[in-house]
């Protein structure tokens, strides 16, 4: 049932950026939500069995109330999910998943170094964001939003992903062309 959500939203609903900003946000925290639901982190990601998956957004937030609503209430796996906000590197490592907009996208490179070890899945929508390390981008094509998986990025973070999400997404590995490209 939740795939086929998540692939009607993939499939129908074209991204109208140009047009309002706040409704490509509204689809991406969707997406976020829905990668949450098809990524397995190891126990050692959490600080206990009770710890909730916290989904961070690094910095500059551009869902507004967007990813708040569409987590509000929602648990997996026994565990709550939690928004945060957060604008210290440090502070990332207490995240399941992180989120980092095209205008934190110059700080890439500090942002990964400061979650080695860490098993945080890193979500960016910056051109050649996975390539460069990153985990998941979302890219638009023909005017629907997309995705990208860095399988190697997802190996060291220790992370386990369905196969049914891999199967929607455009497979890439660090610093080369997308698989079959």
């Amino acid at each position: 049932m939740a795939l086929a959500l998540f692939i009607a939203v993939t499939d129908m609903i074209p991204i109208w950026a140009q047009v309002n900003q706040s409704v490509e946000y509204q689809v991406k925290a969707a997406f976020l939500y829905n990668f949450v639901k098809f990524v397995d982190w190891p126990p050692d990601a959490f600080q206990s069995e009770k710890s909730p998956i916290t989904l961070c957004v690094f910095r500059y937030d551009p869902f507004g109330s967007a990813l708040d609503e569409v987590i509000a209430g929602q648990t997996l796996n026994n565990r709550r999910l939690l928004v945060q906000q957060i604008n210290k590197l440090p502070d990332l490592k207490a995240c399941q998943l992180v989120f980092v907009s095209d205008r934190e996208d110059k700080h890439l490179p500090e942002i990964l170094d400061s979650l080695e070890g860490a098993s945080a899945l890193v979500v960016g929508e910056g051109e050649d964001f996975a390539e460069h390390r990153g985990g998941i981008q979302f890219f638009l094509e023909n005017k629907r939003l997309r995705f990208a998986v860095n399988v190697d990025a997802i190996q060291r973070a220790r992370l386990k992903v369905s196969s049914k999400l891999l199967a929607l997404a455009r497979i890439v590995h660090d610093g080369r062309h997308p698989k079959g490209a």
